[in-house]
């Protein structure tokens, strides 16, 4: 009979093995039913490990000037529950926030990292295939994988998965299509993180990739359509890849090329550039400018030091807003006014330089850094922090709990990298000084 050596099983250990189920299921596991109610006690069970590993193991917090910021910006959030006009939502907030700092101290083996992104990958990958059979099969999620969009077989789900059928939207496993569009964006993600740290295509991730394309097509999100390629010209300018200019030339070739043979054979592809060719929802934001009238009325009346974390759908509630003779419950669809109404002065220069100094370190180390392994997190941390920064433009991703921990967990893997890279200078500069006395 064989025993379990439990001499080898450490606090550590334990958190690694959790981590590389949880991290996944909290940030690319979707709406449907089961991620969805897992995801916030995930994320407090995130914390709570991280915490018992700094008690009772070796593990070390080291302070740095985008941590420093961000703990600060969570202690102005604690503070304005004092002040704010909805404390409750600004507690809940606060406690989500405090959650997710502890991604920034995570110091994860890379080897860990990697289990846990190529996890991340496979459920991307899985959900984008959910979405292209959608296509091909009527009423798909609602008929055959019930038990995994709408296991209680509410009304209500199946309703809006029919609107979104309706207008030609599709979001598979996700369940819902600005969710649908944002697992898209993290599996290209780690796509182009591959393709830039080793600068080339292996045959089943162009495969991969083509397929997260046209599933993120599929879902008709705009500004979510617009990243990928935003982030591709970004890092084909900062990239070690050779011969950018033809490489890029070909791959966006190739690219309208793909998209134009797919919409001939299936039309419901064009739904997202019909959305564009939409001038009078371009103008309005989709009527967005409805919503950002109250913002602007928020940010008037508190501009200094805000009206409180997350107040501004009961700010404009009691201002006039209406949906349905009720509470909108949707946020502003900007994070950066948001931040400024809520936050004021204060809270927005707190978020505005953590958001530039980890963008700037991000940059700098991908510059210098050599090895395949750790460019490939350091891509995948740059494309998830333009994401963030863009979508705020037009959405509330800061309030929204799965992409503000896929954001700073992209952004603690920068910081691992980068205390790694300085303990190593430091050893190779002592060893020079012992061998040259």
């Amino acid at each position: 009979m064989r025993y379990i050596d439990t001499s080898k099983i450490t606090i550590k250990k334990i958190l690694y093995s959790l981590l590389i189920v949880m991290i996944p299921i909290i940030c690319v596991g979707g709406a449907s039913f089961f991620p969805y109610i897992l995801r916030l006690p995930l994320i407090y069970a995130t914390a709570i490990l991280f915490l018992a590993s700094f008690v009772f193991s070796d593990l070390k917090i080291k302070l740095n000037f985008p941590s420093i910021c961000f703990l600060l910006l969570v202690s102005y959030i604690g503070i304005s529950v004092f002040f704010s006009i909805d404390s409750k939502t600004t507690i809940s907030l606060l406690l989500i926030y405090l959650s997710c700092a502890t991604l920034l101290f995570l110091d994860l083996p890379e080897n860990i990292t990697h289990k846990i992104i190529s996890v991340i990958y496979v459920i991307c990958i899985v959900i984008a295939f959910s979405i292209v059979i959608s296509v091909f099969i009527k009423n798909c999620m609602n008929t055959y994988f019930w038990f995994i969009v709408n296991p209680s077989r509410s009304a209500a789900v199946t309703s809006a998965i029919n609107k979104e059928l309706a207008i030609g939207s599709y979001s598979g496993f996700a369940r819902e299509k600005a969710e649908a569009a944002y697992i898209m964006n993290v599996g290209i993600a780690i796509s182009f993180a591959k393709y830039f740290s080793k600068s080339k295509f292996e045959k089943y991730q162009l495969f991969f990739t083509l397929v997260l394309f046209a599933a993120l097509i599929l879902t008709g999100k705009r500004t979510f359509f617009t990243i990928p390629i935003i982030c591709f010209l970004v890092l084909i300018l900062i990239s070690k890849v050779k011969s950018k200019a033809i490489k890029f030339i070909c791959i966006a070739l190739i690219f309208v090329f793909c998209v134009f043979i797919i919409m001939m054979f299936f039309p419901n592809m064009a739904n997202i550039f019909n959305r564009f060719m939409d001038s009078e929802s371009m103008e309005t934001m989709g009527n967005r400018n409805v919503i950002w009238k109250y913002m602007f009325l928020m940010i008037s009346k508190y501009w200094a030091f805000g009206a409180g974390f997350g107040s501004f759908n009961e700010f404009a509630y009691k201002n006039g807003l209406r949906v349905y003779n009720g509470k909108w419950e949707y946020n502003a669809h900007n994070s950066y006014i948001q931040f400024l109404g809520e936050l004021g002065i204060v809270g927005t220069i707190l978020l505005g330089l953590f958001i530039i100094s980890a963008l700037y370190i991000t940059i700098m180390l991908i510059r210098k850094e050599e090895r395949s392994s750790r460019l490939e997190l350091l891509y995948f941390s740059l494309y998830i922090q333009i994401m963030v920064a863009v979508y705020s433009v037009t959405g509330n991703p800061l309030y929204t709990k799965q992409i503000l921990f896929i954001w700073l967990f992209s952004i603690g893997l920068v910081l691992t990298v980068r205390n790694r890279s300085t303990v190593n200078v430091k050893k190779l500069s002592v060893r020079e000084s012992y061998n040259y006395g």
